[in-house]
């Protein structure tokens, strides 16, 4: 079975879609023969663009259906030459949309457009014409598809909502974009409690949240020092903040804390939970969109509430700093890794789909 991997991405970008089109790929050539197929270099539509530039709201130019019909020739121009049996879309909705041919198509989903919409900064504000051009990329990309890898439960029901056939999505959680590093030694954990928050966005992964729960649990009597990587407005005097970091400084900073703070407001698939567990690294997380897939209560980590998530995340710090873990460890979080959330289990479940799929077009 020959599969064209099918992304908008750039397949050799080591930060593309937060860094998991390249381990994506990896696993799937581990148990197939693979093609990469990106559409990176097919611009925009010179409509699409014009569109942009005149609406007053957003426009996404890269969502709209001219640009899907571009995108879609190019792909299908591509494929066709790879001679492949099945194509695997990672995050490419808008390439299936107007994708020609009868080879069999399955997508990767972390969410629908509807659960993104005002919840992802890249998402908020749209034009009216923007968004209806997206949900009709949505159902023209649905109608093509023949099978879905849906990175969570959450977004598994988010596509059986839309209408597609629950037999037809399978739920295979994302591996790590970042692995530890050979020769990292976490230590013990041990007084002061070391908490970790990593926010590109810091509104929607909730480091206001973050901030309040670390305060609460040190006025509770708890010994905290916290640390935040990545984008972050000004922040308190001890706050340890050494700003964006690379994989490798990342990685020492998974290796040196002892729990992960991610208290977002919207979670499609999580990556940075993915990433601590990987690491071995306890989470406390919101119960927000995909998140349960990534976070096992009681072994890698514990959900709060969003709608009480700094006090609930703040008793929760107070009681770590107090030693009461509850069976929650190191070990318990890098075996749920290795179990649940590890590359060749998904990369397994994928192959297995697109044989599914390419066996019933055959018939």
């Amino acid at each position: 079975m020959r599969i064209g991997f099918l992304t908008p991405w750039r397949t050799d970008d080591p930060g593309a879609w937060s860094g998991i089109i390249r381990p994506m790929l990896g696993a799937l050539t581990e148990v197939a023969d693979v093609v990469p197929v990106s559409t990176h270099d097919v611009p925009a539509a010179p409509l699409d663009r014009a569109a942009a530039r005149l609406s007053r709201r957003k426009y996404l130019w890269d969502f709209g259906l001219a640009t899907a019909r571009a995108r879609g020739r190019a792909a299908a121009e591509r494929l066709r030459a790879a001679q492949v049996d099945v194509v695997f879309a990672a995050a490419a909705s808008v390439d299936v949309a107007r994708l020609g041919g009868s080879v069999p198509v399955v997508q990767y989903v972390d969410a629908a457009f509807d659960d993104l919409r005002d919840r992802y900064s890249v998402f908020t504000g749209l034009s009216r014409l923007s968004a209806v051009q997206m949900r009709r990329i949505g159902t023209l990309a649905a109608r093509r598809t023949a099978g879905y890898v849906a990175a969570s439960q959450w977004a598994a029901d988010g596509l059986v909502r839309a209408g597609a056939d629950p037999a037809r999505v399978v739920v295979a959680p994302p591996g790590a974009a970042i692995t530890p590093r050979a020769g990292m030694d976490r230590g013990a954990a041990e007084a002061p409690l070391r908490a970790l928050v990593v926010a590109s966005d810091w509104e929607r992964k909730g480091g206001d949240r973050a901030l309040a729960a670390v305060a609460e649990a040190r006025a509770a009597g708890a010994d905290i020092v916290l640390t935040v990587i990545g984008s972050a407005p000004s922040l308190p005097d001890d706050v340890r903040a050494p700003g964006r970091l690379g994989a490798d400084a990342l990685s020492a900073e998974y290796a040196r804390a002892d729990v992960l703070l991610e208290l977002a407001r919207a979670n499609a698939a999580g990556v940075t939970l993915t990433d601590a567990a990987a690491h071995g690294l306890p989470a406390i997380a919101t119960d927000v969109g995909g998140v349960a897939s990534i976070v096992a209560e009681g072994r890698s980590g514990w959900l709060v509430p969003d709608d009480a998530a700094s006090s609930a995340a703040a008793a929760r710090l107070a009681a770590l700093g107090g030693g009461a873990w509850g069976g929650v460890s190191r070990a318990t979080a890098a075996a749920w890794y290795a179990e649940g959330l590890d590359w060749a289990r998904w990369g397994e479940r994928v192959a297995a789909l697109c044989l599914r799929v390419r066996e019933e077009a055959a018939r």
